[in-house]
Parts: structure tokens; sequence; C-alpha cells
């Protein structure tokens, strides 16, 4: 046959002949189902791998109605504890303040029919203040609030005691003394203590507030302020930086205030402010109502202990 090649092939049997046309008919079918057969794989894979994705978005979406729903209970379990947190302080707010006015209630009905403490007590304290030592004075100065709580001093705008609020308008007693600054001059702690509270208290009206919690129950407030350095529950030291003045919460401009108290009692920040080693007994004069005596022997106890640790451990 014309433009045919014909294959020949000979042995004992016989003779078989291939023609090239039929071999190219058959390589072309072969051809054929190979493609067919990938596109059939490819097919079932492409298939296997939609069904693993809506299985992978089944899971996902399950998932998220999990976390929806553990996340819809941990919002209701942190609002019932923010409005069980919000009754408490309301409730020690107004037990503070009914301590605060019984406490000034006190010392009225005291001055008006002239009770005193007890004058034996009083010589007995004033004899174990003048046996301290200057080391013994110096640790109840770092320990108890004394000196100022700003590095810049530009003048007290608010005293302690009665006044008009400068906002509210109303007579009012002034917890605490006013100190006049510029948004973020230096404000420091007046003891060495512990971080009781450090944020927001929009109640107090104090902004941005800190409560330092020192020895021997005394406790500093620093209200107002534009920033804060520390974190509750932080220790501090004498002078460290704790933040910034501002003006933030219920304030007329920037400033801050400064409270010292002892056992709940508001106390007079004056004498403290002027408490150092040149006027040291001058305190125990003015402030009333602290057991100096008492005070002053739990220094002398502390300083006696780390004596006799020191002298043990040079002995062995």
């Amino acid at each position: 046959m014309k433009n045919h090649f014909t294959i020949t092939i000979s042995d004992v049997h016989g003779s078989r002949h291939f023609s090239f046309k039929q071999f190219m008919r058959k390589f072309a079918l072969f051809v054929v189902m190979f493609i067919f057969l990938m596109l059939a794989g490819a097919a079932g894979v492409i298939w296997w791998l939609n069904q693993e994705i809506i299985d992978i978005q089944d899971k996902r979406q399950v998932a998220e109605a999990s976390y929806q729903a553990v996340l819809e209970k941990s919002k209701h379990s942190y609002m019932t504890l923010e409005a069980e947190k919000r009754k408490l302080q309301s409730q020690l707010d107004n037990k503070s303040k009914q301590i605060q006015f019984l406490d000034q209630t006190l010392q009225g009905l005291e001055d008006l029919i002239g009770v005193k403490p007890d004058e034996d007590e009083l010589l007995t304290d004033r004899v174990k203040i003048v046996q301290l030592t200057t080391l013994e004075k110096q640790i109840m100065l770092e320990d108890i609030p004394s000196g100022r709580p700003v590095k810049k001093y530009q003048g007290v705008s608010s005293s302690f005691g009665w006044r008009i609020h400068p906002v509210k308008g109303t007579k009012e007693f002034h917890r605490g003394i006013d100190y006049r600054g510029k948004r973020g001059d230096g404000v420091i702690a007046t003891a060495s203590g512990t971080i009781e509270y450090a944020g927001y208290h929009k109640r107090s009206g104090y902004g941005r507030l800190i409560i330092i919690s020192h020895d021997n129950g005394f406790k500093t407030l620093y209200g107002h302020m534009s920033k804060l350095h520390v974190k509750t529950g932080q220790v501090v030291k004498k002078g460290e930086l704790i933040g910034e003045i501002g003006s933030s919460g219920l304030s007329s401009g920037p400033h801050l205030h400064y409270e010292v108290s002892f056992v709940q009692r508001k106390l007079n920040p004056v004498p403290f402010i002027n408490w150092d080693l040149k006027h040291y007994d001058e305190i125990f004069k003015k402030v009333k109502g602290v057991p100096w005596g008492s005070l002053s022997q739990v220094v002398q106890n502390r300083v006696q202990q780390v004596e006799k640790q020191l002298l043990l451990r040079d002995v062995k």
C-alpha cells in the first residue's frame, strides 16, 4: 500500500504483519486514555480537597460557636464581678465617710469638753522617742510619710480643712493638700511601701490615683495625675518617681491632691511634710492619735534584730 509502512515478523509459527498506520492509531488511543485517567485522577483529588475544606469549615464554625459561648459566659461573669465590686466599693466608701465624720465629731467633742490624752502615756511616749538613735530616726523617716510629694515645689492651692469645692461650689471638708504644678511635673513617694491602688478612680473624683500602703498603718494618696509610673502591688522606695501631675478627674486645673492617713483616719499632711531630722520631735506634739512611742519601739526592735543577726554571722 502506498504511503504506508508494513513491518513483518516471522518465526516458526508463521508471520505477523503490523501496519504503521495501525500503530499510530493505537498510540493515539493510549495517549487519550492516559490523559483521561490523569484528568479523572485530578478531578478526584480536587473533590477530596473540597471535602477537606468543607470539613475544616464545619469544624471552624463549631469552634467559633464554642468560643462565642465561652466569651459570652466570661462577659457575663465579668459583668457580675464588676457589679459586685462596685457594690462593695460603694459600701466601703460609705463606711469610710461615716468613720471620717465620726472621727471629726469626736475630735470636736474632745476639744469642746477639754478631754486630753493621759499625760503619763504622753510622757512615756516622749521618753521612748528621745532614746532613738540617728539610724532609728532615719528608718522612721523612711517608712513613715515625710517631706513633699512633688519634685518641683510651686506652692499650695488648697489646705487641709473646710473649703468651698472649686468645681462643685459646695462646702466640703478637704482631706488633704493640693499642690500647684504643671502637667508632667514629677510626683514622688513620701515613704517606702507597696502600691495598694494605681488606676483611674472615677467614683472618688480623683481621676488617675495612687494609694501607697506603708508600714505601721500609714497610707498616702496621690490624685488627679496625668500619668502613672507604677502598678498595683509594686514595691516603691521613698523618693521614687510614681507619676506626673495632671488634671484628671474632678479638677479645675493641673495640681496634685495629697493625703496622709493612719488606720483610716485622715491626718493633716503639713506636720509630715515638715518632718525631718532637724525638726524630728515637732511632729509628736502636733499629730495626736498616733502611738508614736509604740512605733518607735517597733523600729528599735527591728534594728536590734538586724544587729543580732549581723553579730551571729560574724561569730560564725
